[in-house]
């Protein structure tokens, strides 16, 4: 146990950091459910609508985690690692900026019609997603620890799950796409669907480092 940690369980912290880190994580469920609705929908119009909200979700998103980082500066105890705490803002900042990656793909390709598998993979998203939000709010009491870490799984499992949707769907894409430009631009946006749920693992594995460290 470092020093800092050991301070941080005898000293009471400063608690704005917990709502931030909510309203974040809050942030990119709503994100990731628009996501989903994008890829379900057919309706350029209505597309183009959901697209929007994805954009404003996260320049909202990034205003929030320049609040956190700008607390980050000002506060001298903090509810645990200053190191943790920017690297956590960073990871679910990085889910965020991934989904909207997907949204502008979307906007400028225009792919002809996206395959099925698509929407398969934002579900994995939104799921992972729905998980982020759970440790997130978990975390403001680590009383709990067990159910942090069996969300974290769940959450590396939602990733273990996308890889291989993510093969069979390429796979898929080079055997029946005959059009090169459209399987360049469905390969490009399944990519970014895939390193979404990268991402979701990423703050797994960060909040798992932070419940050792609080151990």
């Amino acid at each position: 146990m470092g020093i800092n940690t050991f301070f941080q369980k005898l000293v009471p912290q400063e608690k704005k950091f917990f709502p931030l880190f909510n309203s974040l994580s809050g942030h990119l469920v709503k994100a990731a459910n628009v996501q989903l609705e994008v890829l379900t929908h057919e309706d350029p119009v209505k597309q183009k609508d959901l697209l929007k909200q994805i954009i404003q979700l996260e320049t909202e998103a990034d205003a929030i985690a320049q609040n956190l980082f700008d607390e980050l500066a000002t506060t001298f105890l903090t509810p645990f690692d200053r190191e943790d705490i920017q690297v956590l803002t960073t990871s679910l900042s990085g889910v965020l900026d991934q989904i909207n990656k997907v949204a502008t793909q979307l906007k400028f390709y225009k792919p002809e019609k996206t395959p099925p598998e698509f929407k398969d993979m934002a579900v994995l998203i939104q799921k992972g997603a729905v998980l982020v939000n759970e440790v997130v709010q978990l975390l403001n009491d680590i009383k709990k620890p067990n159910k942090i870490l069996k969300a974290c799984k769940k959450m590396t499992e939602l990733e273990a799950e996308a890889t291989q949707l993510y093969h069979s769907t390429i796979a898929e894409l080079f055997k029946k796409e005959k059009d090169p430009v459209e399987l360049v631009k469905k390969k490009d946006i399944l990519e970014s669907l895939k390193t979404g749920t990268n991402k979701i693992k990423d703050v797994s594995v960060v909040v798992k480092t932070i419940i050792i460290k609080m151990a």
